[in-house]
């Protein structure tokens, strides 16, 4: 069983069901949070995290967006562009999904993930504005590994993105969306197993 599969039981039934629900949810693409704790995983094991470290990322990972549960799934899956009070309402999510988790989960890694994957690396991300390494390495991981999926998954607001897309998009976005140790080690792990799969 993959590590993921092996996180699963391990949480809360009701914390399993906010993912399920989630995973239903109107304009949330089901299996993201699966898909993003597995890229995680790969670049948290590039960037030699331990095991306690791989822990934390497997559990934030598949907990990143739990905070959407409490916002409206016609909101999350708008074709038209958000107006600048329905973009604030969809960033309250990271709040809300740590408060949801922080009365039963110590793990200091796993509410890192849910408050901080959208802090950016130039300082202009949210909920708390961090910059660099203010933002700890287990969210600057799922930052990298959560933007990658969502550009691969069509939806309803744009079409999907291709791998070699996805993957400039990344680099031309180091160093002011993501932490440009986070992008390179995604671009050498995903370019050599495309190399695999190619050989």
């Amino acid at each position: 069983m993959s590590p993921v599969g092996h996180a699963l039981p391990r949480l809360a039934p009701r914390f399993r069901h906010f993912l399920a629900e989630l995973d239903r949810r109107e304009g949330y693409v089901a299996g993201h949070s699966v898909s993003v704790c597995e890229t995680a995983l790969r670049l948290g094991e590039a960037l030699g995290l331990d095991a306690d470290e791989l822990d934390g990322v497997t559990l934030g990972a598949l907990l990143h967006d739990i905070g959407k549960v409490f916002v409206d799934g016609q909101l999350l899956g708008k074709p038209a562009p958000l107006t600048p009070a329905e973009a604030a309402t969809i960033r309250l999510h990271p709040q809300l999904g740590e408060a949801l988790l922080a009365p039963t989960v110590s793990h200091e890694t796993v509410l890192g993930i849910v408050r901080w994957h959208h802090e950016r690396w130039d300082g202009g991300g949210y909920p708390d504005g961090l910059a660099g390494a203010a933002t700890p390495l287990p969210a600057r991981i799922v930052a990298a590994a959560d933007a990658f999926v969502a550009m691969g998954e069509t939806r309803t607001y744009r079409r999907s993105r291709g791998l070699d897309d996805a993957l400039a998009e990344l680099q031309r976005e180091s160093a002011r969306q993501f932490d440009p140790g986070c992008v390179e080690a995604l671009v050498d792990v995903l370019g050599a197993a495309t190399r695999r799969e190619v050989a």
